[in-house]
């Protein structure tokens, strides 16, 4: 044995701020003739740097070096040859390599440099000690009640044989507390040893002691700032269960959990008081109300002769936080061209039960003029999981009836599951993250006047992308892909998939393309000019494959300009896209405004 090492002093050549040249602690005082001997020492440094200020490095020799190369020492503390002499940052470079040194197992490390200045220049001497390379053969963490939990030190970097580095025990000592923290004992803190033992191998032997601190969990969720939302409202949606393990995770995921809330408009970071003799913890939480409920008004119509008949248009309104308690409503009606209108509603009540899961209903019906007619209903239930993922599964029926159409009345049971992730940083205008949904759903149908059973399934997926590019310059891209599989020989029109229009393949009529798959890629440069305004230059490609007696495929390319304003009135949208072979006044134009109260 090398005998006990003070670890406190290699701890210290871990600190940025380290002298590297550190007495430990209960060092002998310093004798008054070697004091005398260190200010006169001192006297001839302040002349020699004086003296060295400015000249040139013309030789500079590195001895004791192992780890690293002499260019690598001579360039951290910046006294290579032909460089300008700087004693201070020479000194700057000694504690930097110090640091370094330590991060490269060799926590022990020394450094001394000396120089000598003629008329010629200044000749630059480096001794580097680098000390034994610590390898860990027993490093312990205990708690006062015991060894520590394994899922607390299963992933611990610090195994037998490994290099102790300043990064992995920094980085096993903070994933210890948070571990700590996250099972409802946040006050716990970690004891370095002030002694470990050395072998002559570099081999180290220490215990290291964590104090746990008091166990706490969640009480009370104490609300302020709100006016129309009830305070249970917003402390459920909060995920705080009364009576759960303190966990800081959760907590941390507060703020953003409660900011995708429609009806808040600002959410403040939550404030914690621990009662120390219970370790019941109070969360406070400060919110300023938004307007909850939204009027959409919109309308497109394309260039040329037709355009009339291409007009389309969509008033929407939303409800979204019924009486106060985040309920929500939706009622909408839709032209899509000429005697061609859609009607659809929904209402979702949160919270089932207590449980964190929403149960809602959703009903349309669709009139193509005496072509046909089809109303659709819907039961749904969606579980959150975590702040950024849903799960929904619905199950449903429809009603086809012909007009002046082919074919006979049939109905569908349909059954439905899909899975949002949401991982952006704003709802409005995202500078980073993705977002992903994915569905699959299944539908039996029945032709009443044949009696004929058919069954067909649809799967889709769509995943957007946002990048900030620089400033407030962002490119948002966007992938979809959806594909039908049907038993029937020839998949009814109503049935099939559609592509085209404002909110899918810009510079094309709405629904204009059919078939049984379709994809759609979008590439997007926003110019974002506030929370919720922004310039947009938008490329769109689509894909449409119809298979069958009516075989057909083909691809389109569509282009544009658009700009998001956020007004006195409300939000302001405004598109311009054109289709392969238009011109410039033969695009499609959409104008929105989007009001809320």
């Amino acid at each position: 044995m090398r005998g006990p090492y003070g670890i406190r002093a290699a701890f210290d050549r871990w600190s940025a701020a380290g002298s590297g040249a550190r007495a430990p602690s209960g060092a002998p005082a310093v004798p008054a003739v070697r004091a005398v001997s260190a200010l006169l020492a001192a006297a001839l440094l302040l002349l020699a740097v004086s003296s060295a200020g400015g000249a040139l490095v013309i030789r500079a020799s590195v001895e004791g070096h192992r780890s690293l190369s002499a260019r690598d020492v001579l360039g951290i503390l910046s006294a290579g040859e032909g460089s300008v002499f700087d004693p201070s940052g020479v000194g700057a470079g000694a504690d930097s390599l110090i640091v370094l040194l330590a991060d490269l197992g060799r926590p022990f490390a020394h450094v001394s440099v000396s120089w000598d200045s003629t008329a010629a220049g200044v000749t630059v001497t480096v001794s580097v000690d680098e000390g034994p390379e610590v390898r860990l053969d027993d490093l312990t963490f205990r708690g006062i009640e015991g060894p520590l939990p394994d899922g607390l030190v299963r992933g611990s970097g610090l195994r037998p044989g490994s290099t102790l580095t300043r990064r992995c025990l920094l980085g096993d000592i903070d994933a210890l507390l948070t571990g700590y923290a996250d099972d409802g004992r946040p006050f716990a803190e970690v004891v370095l040893p002030s002694t470990v033992w050395l072998t002559d191998d570099g081999g180290l032997t220490g215990r290291v002691e964590v104090r746990e601190g008091i166990t706490t969990w969640f009480g009370d969720v104490v609300v302020t700032g709100n006016d129309a939302t009830r305070k249970h409202v917003i402390a459920r949606e909060a995920g705080l269960e009364r009576g759960s393990p303190f966990s800081r995770s959760r907590l941390a995921g507060v703020r953003p959990r409660l900011e995708k809330l429609a009806f808040l408009d600002a959410v403040e970071e939550p404030v914690v008081a621990v009662d120390p003799t219970s370790g019941e913890t109070t969360v406070g939480i400060a919110v300023t109300e938004g307007a909850a409920n939204r009027f959409l008004f919109a309308v497109g119509f394309s260039g040329g002769a037709d355009a009339f008949d291409d007009i389309t248009g969509i008033v929407d309104i939303g409800l979204g936080n019924i009486a106060g308690t985040g309920r929500s409503a939706s009622a909408s009606w839709e032209r899509i061209r000429e005697n061609q209108t859609e009607i659809s509603f929904s209402y979702t009540e949160p919270w089932l039960l207590g449980a964190p899961v929403d149960v809602g209903v959703a009903g349309s019906q669709s009139v193509r003029d005496t072509f046909y007619t089809t109303t659709e209903a819907d039961l749904l239930f969606t579980a959150r999981l975590g702040d950024r993922t849903r799960l929904t599964w619905s199950v449903g029926g429809e009603r086809y009836v012909p007009g002046s159409a082919p074919g006979s009345t049939s109905t569908s049971v349909k059954t439905a599951f899909a899975a949002a992730y949401d991982g952006t940083d704003a709802p409005w205008n995202p500078t980073g993250g993705t977002r992903v949904v994915a569905s699959i759903e299944y539908a039996d149908k029945e032709i009443v006047d044949s009696g004929k059973d058919e069954s067909s399934g649809t799967f889709a997926a769509e995943v957007e992308g946002f990048f900030r590019v620089r400033g407030s310059q962002v490119l948002a891209l966007r992938a979809r892909v959806e594909a039908l599989v049907s038993t029937e020989e020839e998949v009814p029109y109503h049935e099939l998939l559609v592509l085209g229009g404002a909110r899918s393949l810009r510079g094309y009529r709405e629904e204009q393309f059919r078939g049984t798959r379709t994809a759609l890629g979008s590439i997007e440069y926003r110019l974002l000019l506030g929370r919720r305004s922004r310039a947009i230059v938008f490329v769109d490609g689509g894909y449409w494959y119809r298979e069958g007696p009516n075989f057909a495929k083909d691809t389109k390319l569509g282009y544009g300009i658009g700009l998001r304003g956020d007004t006195r009135l409300g939000t302001i949208s405004i598109d311009y896209g054109l289709g392969e072979g238009d011109d410039l006044l033969d695009g499609k134009l959409h104008a929105g405004l989007i009001r809320e109260f």
